[in-house]
């Protein structure tokens, strides 16, 4: 790399490709302020240029049949850096390709094995079980199940060692994986820790005949599940955790990837779909996903709001855990009145603070189910603080917006509803009031018969390419879908529809199309 940075003119096509990934990926983990500051132009200019230039640049690689270790690496480094702004199914598909390539380079096998020397071997695991930790998760947020398809055997790739950089050189001697200490990969082992625990859980439940699914279905034996997670807690508190300086922002990060892991895997175990309902959930059962979900929702806020993580804060959008935070919201709807409410608004005002995408970006229908669950709740907080007689606080500003959003939106509707009543077809009848206006619809298209069917199609179209944009208004994700919500949350005994829920996350990943007017890679 350094060779290439100091002969620009000569440098070779597969580390151009690497260069302009690295740039874009660090453009990704800065914040606008800190691009203003230290290059002089907005973040969103920046990140775009070097995603550009980084697509061309693998482009001119032929990567889709490369065998170069290197085009690898630029192609996994891209999918990083366009992850938070890419819609998650064409993200998926991408990495897809990258993880065919990778199988097509052997890594998905040790190197060990295939005999290659120390350095290229560590490099090649390093590269494999960050690709596919990535799809992982991208996987995830495209409603495959957790533990789906995640198996090990002999021959697959070993994990990353434990060892610091400076260690990791070409021609070195040998492997081997460094004591129970901190070194600069304990981030990356750590998470393979994780890894390797999803795997195992996988296998488990395939063993029991069950799907990955099941984890949390009701009957499921979560006290001896909760003895063999404690374990390995365990394991990662002694192996790592205690070595680490919360002082130090990598250490700090480090902890809290840990522990809010294990958190969601317990709130996985006990999760409230379990029960059909409130008053079926036993009171102990009850209060220990209250405690587990309030801590979730602690770490990941404090993972995007302490100073001293500031420059790790890009890494935590991509792993928000929804179901926390619509139980802890649908908790304070149906006991507005529980213990610890104060501390729950506090952490739902700071996760709409540090993520004003969940009331700017209205194309995705997770971010209005939440809203409109959000604004539900804080109304019968209203209503417990009327009844005893307490001094309202002023509203918090998430909510302040989320009432005007609301506002403007049946402001809109009754505005169309009342113009396609006055306007005549050419026979004289008029037009039916459930037609949507022309420009809800893609350009040069024509109307539908005024069909529910075919309005419920194109109000969930939007045009243009896979990035997600940011709307200021409710028009562009349809408005239908808002009007579903009036029942969402209604009943304070009712148990929560989760799977709704889980077709709400998912829809909210697909809801970008396509666009013909591109090429696939040319959208990625």
């Amino acid at each position: 790399m350094e060779m290439a940075a100091r002969n620009i003119g000569a440098i070779p096509r597969d580390f151009e490709a690497l260069m302009f990934a690295i740039y874009s990926t660090a453009i990704m983990s800065l914040s606008d302020h800190e691009c203003n500051q230290r290059l002089g132009e907005a973040r969103k200019s920046l990140l775009s240029r070097y995603v550009s230039c980084t697509k061309v640049a693998l482009s001119r690689t032929r990567f889709m049949g490369t065998t170069s270790l290197v085009v690898l690496q630029a192609l996994v480094l891209h999918l990083h850096s366009v992850r938070d702004t890419h819609e998650p199914r064409a993200v998926w598909s991408l990495t897809g390709v990258a993880v065919r390539i990778a199988q097509g380079m052997g890594l998905d096998r040790d190197g060990a094995l295939l005999g290659l020397p120390p350095f290229e071997t560590e490099i090649r695991r390093r590269i494999w079980w960050l690709l596919k930790t990535h799809d992982f998760r991208t996987a995830e947020l495209c409603g495959v199940d957790k533990f789906r398809d995640i198996r090990v055997d002999a021959e697959s790739s070993k994990w990353p060692t434990n060892a610091n950089d400076d260690q990791l050189r070409p021609g070195m001697p040998s492997l081997e994986n460094g004591p129970d200490k901190l070194t600069d990969a304990v981030f990356i082992s750590v998470k393979c820790e994780l890894f390797k625990l999803a795997i195992g859980r996988g296998d488990h439940l395939r063993r029991a005949g069950l799907t990955p699914s099941e984890l949390c279905a009701t009957g499921s034996d979560a006290e001896n599940t909760d003895q063999s997670f404690a374990k390995i807690e365990e394991l990662l508190e002694t192996r790592y955790l205690r070595y680490c300086d919360p002082s130090q922002p990598l250490h700090l990060m480090t902890m809290l990837l840990a522990r809010s892991a294990m958190n969601f895997i317990r709130f996985l175990i006990h999760h409230p779909r379990r029960w059909a309902n409130v008053d079926q959930t036993p009171v102990i059962e009850r209060q220990a996903v209250w405690d587990l979900s309030i801590k979730i929702l602690e770490q990941h806020s404090m993972l995007q709001s302490n100073p001293m993580l500031k420059q790790f804060a890009w890494y935590a959008p991509y792993f928000q855990q929804w179901h926390a935070v619509i139980h802890v919201l649908d908790t304070l709807r149906a006991s507005p009145d529980t213990a610890g409410t104060e501390k729950a608004w506090n952490l739902v005002a700071s996760t709409y603070e540090n993520n004003p995408h969940m009331i700017l970006d209205t194309r995705k229908p997770i971010h209005i189910a939440v809203g409109s669950l959000c604004l539900k709740a804080y109304a019968s907080r209203e209503a417990v603080l009327q009844k005893s007689g307490t001094s309202p606080s002023p509203l918090p500003t998430f909510i302040v917006q989320l009432r005007q959003q609301r506002k403007i939106f049946q402001t809109k509707k009754q505005a169309v509803h009342s113009k396609s009543y006055q306007q005549e077809d050419p026979v004289g009848g008029s037009q039916s009031a459930t037609q949507l206006p022309n420009w809800s619809r893609p350009s040069g298209l024509p109307n539908s018969s005024g069909s529910p069917e075919g309005d419920a199609f194109w109000s969930k179209q939007v045009s243009g390419d896979a990035e997600f944009g940011i709307a200021n208004d409710l028009g562009d994700m349809g408005w239908d879908f808002l009007q579903d919500q009036d029942g969402v949350g209604d009943s304070a005994t009712s148990g929560i529809d989760w799977d709704k829920w889980d077709s709400w996350l998912a829809e909210s990943n697909m809801i970008r199309p396509y666009s013909s007017e591109n090429g696939f890679f040319e959208d990625m």
